[in-house]
């Protein structure tokens, strides 16, 4: 079957007009802020006290992160509370220890949020593995 020009237009205004109105659930770009509520929301953790830790004193501060992926020199930590998911990034300069660099934060709907807010959240609630 051929489609010409007005016919794949048509099909386009069909479609575009199919489907509910409303909001979209996540919001991976766009600049729309989080919202942060928690039940157990601790002391926010500034990400200057974040930055320069070593996997060991992340895993004393944060617990075990819900997510550890490496590519080699980069590594991404990510922790989770009832409120938000915290990414921790970490790097290795010349062989050396994992050092986190910063941090990014976003509700469970992919907003951004403050990371002082996420991080003492997740404190709060840390897990770790038995």
């Amino acid at each position: 079957m051929k489609w010409g020009l007005g016919g794949f237009a048509g099909l386009l205004l069909v479609t575009g007009c199919v489907g509910d109105s409303s909001p979209p659930q996540y919001s991976l770009v766009g600049g729309e802020k989080g919202v942060f509520s928690s039940r157990n929301a601790g002391s926010p953790i500034s990400p200057d006290r974040i930055k320069g830790l070593d996997e060991n004193q992340l895993a004393a501060l944060l617990g075990t992160g819900a997510l550890d992926r490496k590519d080699d020199p980069a590594r991404a930590l990510r922790y989770q509370s009832d409120a938000c998911v915290l990414f921790v990034y970490l790097y290795r300069k010349g062989g050396t220890a994992w050092q986190a660099e910063f941090a990014d934060a976003y509700d469970l709907h992919l907003r951004p949020l403050p990371v002082d807010q996420c991080a003492g959240s997740v404190a709060a609630q840390k897990k770790r593995v038995a």
